[in-house]
């Protein structure tokens, strides 16, 4: 597994609330919540902070399993026939990660308010001859596969305090074998497909094809320049914290 990645702060008055880590075998992407800087979040810690503790515990949740061999069963095929729901192997991961971050600072900081820190969430895992992949939330995952490409993006359920929210989350199993890459973009680097419209998912792939995760990203700036004031494309942030990880199978 090789992987490449850029990420870029959308904004000079807070932190890049995006997080991007890797292990061999293992991916995570977490977009923090970034809510407007005069919101009472309830922490003492912040958004970034949230996003980067959340994917650190994943990622060695992730890493802690990853000798498991895959569970015996029916060969599973590319993302529309490859949902099990009573084999999410990835769901019990991000709720335990989701419960360590909440322990670490439940004593300083107010989880019940519903503006507390959140995130979306990106991962993969190699397991065997087979990669399992998990999508919460807004977030987006593109599966390059050897016939299909699959756009994947989540709902509008977000990592928080509760370990439940794992339940919502889209997981699926595919084979190595059916891979060529896999692409995890926090929405700040999808712009020119889902809020702009200036391209599709496969143009989109061109583009990194052709530029490479940061030419991406400077394409979509240089785009976000060309309406500062937010009026061709209404948005609630004229730039976003964004983030792009290849990973070639």
């Amino acid at each position: 597994m090789q992987m490449a990645w850029a990420t870029d702060q959308g904004s000079p008055e807070r932190p890049n609330e995006d997080f991007v880590a890797a292990a061999p075998g293992a991916v995570v992407v977490i977009d923090g919540c970034g809510l407007p800087l005069d919101t009472d979040l309830g922490c003492v810690h912040g958004t970034a902070w949230y996003a980067r503790s959340l994917g650190t515990r994943l990622l060695a949740r992730l890493t802690d399993s990853m000798g498991t061999a895959p569970q015996a069963g029916p060969p599973v095929g590319p993302p529309e026939g490859a949902h099990r729901p009573a084999r999410r192997p990835l769901v019990a991961r991000l709720a335990g990660a989701i419960a360590d971050v909440a322990a670490s600072h439940r004593a300083t900081c107010d989880l019940g308010l519903a503006t507390t820190p959140a995130a979306t969430v990106l991962a993969l895992r190699v397991r065997g001859d087979v990669l399992d992949y998990l999508v919460l939330a807004d977030s987006t995952l593109l599966i390059d596969g050897t016939e299909f490409l699959q756009e994947i993006t989540g709902g509008h359920v977000y990592a928080a305090a509760d370990p439940g929210v794992a339940e919502h989350a889209i997981t699926g199993t595919i084979p190595l074998r059916d891979l060529r890459r896999a692409f995890l973009l926090t929405d700040g680097a999808t712009r020119l497909v889902d809020e702009f419209g200036l391209t599709d998912w496969p143009g989109l792939v061109q583009l990194i094809d052709e530029h490479g995760p940061g030419g991406l990203i400077g394409h979509t700036r240089d785009t976000e320049r060309t309406d500062p004031e937010g009026d061709r494309w209404p948005r609630n942030k004229i730039h976003d914290d964004a983030t792009l990880a290849i990973v070639s199978l």
